[in-house]
């Protein structure tokens, strides 16, 4: 505008039309302080100078007061003398609050532009006021998406201020009330932390971090976290500065933490050398982009209101009966001199504000009915490797979706590539132990070693990188608890919190307290409790197991019975007279009587109906036949007896009184039962709710001496030690057939109590997690982790391969041959007597002859012999022939007499007894 243009302007302005008024500059300030960006001033007056707008100019006031009051009376001497101004940029810091210069320009109805962050409840109040800053609870929204999406399971909150409880709870609020607290601690930009990051590091095992802090000071903080921690690459942080992202962390460069953090603008915008700041000085704050979207804003509005003028009628202009500027921004006396002064046009231009929206540095730009930005986006950014953050998605404020379009490695995963992993592990077989090799030689190998070995194969297939490791035995050869009192772990849980592993493999179960503490793989064995039994020893073969159906009192009493019976059968059968009965029918006047029952025939009889066979010949006699009636009913109930007895014994016998399930022995007192102490087994029957298990607890707490071990080992060797298989040992169930396979004597019993898993444990947030995950898939899908079991398991080392040395054929429940022997023994033995006692009677019978027939009792044994063991001979001669005549005087009288002698002994004991008559 030329000199004249503005002397024809002040003479005839009163004349100007009013639709001209849009052609008018409003005033518009911006104020700063020492604490602002240089950037921000700087970009402030550049767009003031370079712009081609004639609906504002800008007014640049710069305090150097340390106090909201004295800075507004330093705005007031800029304001004064008709030098007002419509609307305020404030680019100072106000750590949240409506300070005197925000509640100045709401009295005088001044849109109050600010530029940092604002409660919510203090924008409903003050309703000139625009924060260009997102709302608090809208950021703190974003990140409690993010920690979501990063899926923590604990985390802890680090502060500088109180105002971060502010600006972080929706964070807090939002957190899970079931999962682990979070853990507050407040930090001391000057002081030294040291001791609070030993807590949370140290004490509480934290690997997740939420870090609310001055952008100025997170190095310090880092630097002091790295002389606490070693192993950052464990460690994860979420800085909430919006700022966050112009850190250039290759200052740090041994910080191998994974960092992200969310923002409104982006470093490389090229549209900062436009409006001539140079990027190359430093990286832009977030305060000079918005310094610059607040004055394109009201720009935008200052024009969209005077649009509306020109189609409406005037909306703001410079009427005679209006102050012809906008008030000084002053203290007044009272309320009724701010409302004397409130420029009345500054609800037009609120309105205008609130309904313009643009599209500026920090995206999309545009107000509630209370001042506070809403519809915007938040870029999400992680550090990469090479110490810069690398933009990966954004999150929608209208959504609160987090939306992923780059894939980033994380930043400890890409610099830890060249270091050698340590594995924990125990000493305990078949996962890691002491083989012999063929040369004689021995090492610690193992199902562990042969497993990593697949894995980091897999691995270096999978992404071309090779890794080494080297295994040690971790102290205590534990699995790691905690320490009662404290928060820490021993074992090898303890060496991976304290980093002293990074990987942990032997038969370690995945359990819920486990993986509070520490990460595990997915599973690379499924398992179950189940009952670790010893073999009944081998009973010896019972050969007369059919004598078993009677108690032994019962056979004596029977065979006493059975010769009793037999001598009075014999009595009455000698005293009734039906019994004495003619030898020769045919003759009707006999001269002697014959009674065919002697002991050896009553001894038939009786033993023939016990027998069940019955006999040929029968009593005929009264009192006889009643003795033998009453006889055969004993016998009938005898044998009947024994049948059935038998039977049950056999049946018995067949049943098996061993334990099958746990409920079984449960509910018995003669089986003793433990676990290994303060492990997975024990913790389970310790925290089941199920009613058998709760017992199976409470017998085994109270149980004296004490039923829990060590180890699997010492378990193992107290089943083995067991009498009569009294002792039982729970365990899991892989370590069962371990066991089975190197020592017969040991078996499973019943199914799984549970469902377990074993993993590969590792700390918290370990970078290779994916990689070893994705291995185990693979070698799984291959079946090699099977074929790795079965090699450990079945083939190596001592094993006897139990399963193939079992009973080739199956009893089916038959009656076998070593619980009969007896009776083919008893049918053996009862031949030999047959047989001594036929050779005996055969040598008295030829002894017989030759005395009848006065030969030689060879020549009568030869006779007789010939005669009788000729199968094709029927009958034989009544007495052999005579080889020569008898010699009387062969023979003293004295031998004579004594042969007399004995030939009438027998005579008479024959006649009594009748054994050479059977009928």
């Amino acid at each position: 505008m030329t000199r004249i243009e503005i002397l024809f302007l002040f003479l005839f302005y009163p004349l100007i039309p009013i639709n001209a008024a849009r052609t008018i500059s409003l005033p518009i300030g911006g104020l700063f302080n020492s604490y602002t960006q240089p950037s921000s001033k700087e970009a402030f007056e550049n767009i003031i100078k370079m712009g081609d707008s004639k609906v504002y100019y800008g007014k640049t006031m710069y305090s150097d007061a340390e106090d909201s009051y004295s800075t507004a009376l330093e705005l007031c001497q800029h304001t004064s003398e008709n030098n007002g101004i419509v609307a305020l940029i404030d680019a100072r810091a106000t750590n949240g609050l409506c300070d005197t210069v925000c509640l100045l320009c709401n009295r005088f109805n001044i849109p109050h532009l600010s530029l940092g962050w604002e409660p919510p409840n203090t924008l409903t109040e003050e309703i000139f006021t625009f924060s260009y800053y997102p709302p608090p609870d809208l950021i703190s929204k974003a990140y409690a998406r993010l920690i979501k999406d990063l899926e923590w399971d604990k985390f802890s909150i680090l502060y500088e201020d109180d105002n971060s409880f502010i600006r972080l709870h929706e964070i807090i609020n939002t957190w899970p009330q079931e999962k682990k607290p979070i853990v507050f601690r407040k930090l001391d930009p000057t002081g030294d932390n040291k001791e609070t990051f030993k807590y949370i590091l140290k004490a509480v095992h934290i690997s997740y971090h939420v870090l609310d802090c001055d952008i100025n000071n997170v190095f310090k903080y880092m630097r002091e976290i790295m002389q606490v921690e070693n192993s950052t690459e464990y460690l994860s942080f979420v800085l909430t500065d919006l700022n966050s992202y112009t850190i250039d962390f290759n200052d740090i460069p041994s910080l191998l933490a994974n960092i992200s953090t969310m923002h409104l603008t982006t470093s490389g915008d090229d549209k900062w050398t436009d409006i001539g700041i140079n990027k190359n000085k430093g990286a832009i704050r977030l305060e000079s982009a918005l310094v610059v979207d607040a004055l394109n804003h009201v720009e935008k509005a200052i024009r969209a209101m005077q649009q509306a003028g020109d189609e409406e009628g005037p909306s703001i202009s410079l009427r005679p009966h209006l102050p012809p500027e906008p008030p000084s921004i002053c203290y007044k006396d009272s309320k009724a001199d701010y409302e004397a002064f409130a420029w009345a046009s500054g609800n037009i231009l609120r309105e205008a504000l609130l309904n313009t929206t643009a599209l500026g540095f920090t995206g999309n730009i545009q107000f509630d009915e209370g001042g506070r930005r809403t519809n915007f986006t938040l870029h999400y950014s992680k550090l990469s490797n090479d110490g810069q953050f690398v933009n990966i998605g954004h999150w929608d404020s209208k959504t609160d979706f987090i939306t992923k379009e780059n894939y980033v490695t994380d930043r400890s995963r890409a610099l830890v590539y060249n270091t050698k992993i340590r594995v924990a592990t125990r000493d305990e077989k078949p996962y890691y132990g002491i083989y012999e090799n063929p040369n004689g030689t021995s090492e610690y190998r193992g199902y562990a070693v042969d497993l990593i070995d697949a894995i980091f194969e897999e691995i270096k297939e999978k992404e071309n990188v090779e890794l080494e490791y080297e295994f040690y035995i971790v102290d205590g050869n534990k699995h790691g608890n905690l320490i009662a009192g404290t928060n820490k772990w021993d074992g090898l849980i303890g060496d991976l919190i304290e980093h002293k592993a990074e990987l942990a493999i032997c038969d370690l179960t995945i359990t819920s307290e486990r993986n509070a503490v520490v990460d595990f793989s997915i599973p690379f064995m499924s398992l179950g409790i189940s009952m670790l039994f010893k073999e009944p020893d081998p009973v010896d073969p019972d050969m007369f197991s059919f004598i078993n159906p009677l108690a032994l009192d019962v056979w004596l009493y029977l065979a006493t019975t059975y010769i009793i019976v037999s001598f009075v059968l014999l009595i009455c059968a000698r005293m009734s007279q039906d019994d004495w009965v003619n030898p020769h029918p045919c003759n009707q006047n006999p001269e002697n009587l014959q009674n065919i029952w002697s002991l050896y025939n009553c001894m038939w009889l009786t033993m023939g109906a016990i027998m069940t066979q019955g006999c040929d010949i029968l009593p005929r006699g009264k009192g006889s036949r009643w003795t033998a009636g009453v006889w055969w009913f004993f016998a009938l109930i005898i044998t009947a007896s024994y049948t059935a007895n038998m039977s049950t014994f056999i049946s018995n016998e067949r049943r098996s009184n061993e334990i099958t399930n746990v409920k079984q022995l449960s509910e018995q007192t003669k089986v003793s039962y433990g676990a290994v102490y303060n492990a997975s087994t024990y913790n389970f029957f310790k925290n089941s709710n199920n009613s058998v298990y709760q017992k199976i607890w409470s017998v085994m707490v109270s149980a004296k001496p004490k039923v829990f071990t060590n180890n699997n080992e010492e378990g193992k060797e107290r089943v083995l030690k067991s009498k009569n298989g009294n002792y039982a040992f729970f365990m899991e169930s892989t370590a069962i057939e371990y066991f089975r396979q190197r020592d017969c004597r040991l078996k499973n019993v019943g199914n799984k109590l549970d469902s377990k898993e074993y993993g590969i444990a590792m700390p918290k947030n370990y970078p290779r997690r994916a990689w070893i995950d994705n291995a185990i898939l693979s070698l799984q899908e291959l079946g090699r982790l099977t074929a790795l079991q079965k090699k450990w398991w079945e083939e190596e080392g001592d094993s006897q391969h139990c399963d193939k040395n079992a009973k080739s054929e199956d009893d089916g429940g038959s009656l076998q041959m070593k619980n009969t022997s007896g009776i083919f023994l008893v049918l053996g033995v009862g031949g030999i007597l047959g047989l001594i006692v036929a050779i005996i009677e055969f040598l008295f019978h030829a002894r017989q002859i030759s005395v009848k027939e006065k030969v030689t009792f060879r020549e009568a044994f030869a006779s007789e012999w010939r005669a009788s063991l000729n199968p094709r001979q029927l009958h034989k001669p009544a007495a052999p022939p005579r080889s020569a005549p008898p010699s009387p005087g062969s023979q003293s009288p004295r031998r004579e007499r004594s042969q007399s002698r004995a030939v009438s002994v027998l005579r008479a004991a024959s006649s009594f007894i009748n054994f050479d008559e059977i009928y």
